[in-house]
């Protein structure tokens, strides 16, 4: 029986917070959301501040990431290579090809993903990023 890795509540939670301070760090309000590897909320935090939209986009980045196995900044990239790809992607229900999606590995496989949102200049992207080189430890 083959067995997928699991994204423990102890590594979604140390990933929130490792996104959630380089989100203080950068001075910037976000909501960071980490889904497992099947699109489920694990934990959410919307920082003060943040706007109410902010919590749905950040899921759905994250709920990408974890269905394709790619940040959402890589697979917008390559999906405006492709018109028909990109018009089926950005109408999918839940999908969000924006900055600040992040695959979350566990042993070479896909555990989950972090989703950003809310910063203005660029901030979702080094904030998810923060958050998933957690889940390592």
């Amino acid at each position: 029986m083959t067995t997928s890795p699991v994204l423990s509540a102890e590594v979604a939670r140390r990933v929130l917070d490792a996104a959630l301070t380089q989100a203080a760090n950068l001075k910037v309000a976000v909501t960071v959301a980490v889904v497992d590897s099947g699109g489920n909320l694990q934990t959410l935090a919307r920082m003060d501040t943040a706007t109410f939209w902010s919590t749905n986009v950040a899921t759905h980045k994250a709920i990408t990431a974890a269905g394709l196995g790619l940040p959402t900044v890589a697979f917008a990239k390559f999906a405006a290579q492709d018109p028909i790809l990109l018009a089926t992607m950005a109408t999918q229900p839940g999908s969000a090809l924006l900055p600040g999606g992040i695959p979350i590995f566990v042993d070479g496989a896909i555990a989950g993903a972090i989703g950003v949102a809310g910063g203005t200049k660029g901030e979702d992207e080094p904030i998810a990023e923060a958050g998933a080189a957690a889940a390592a430890g």
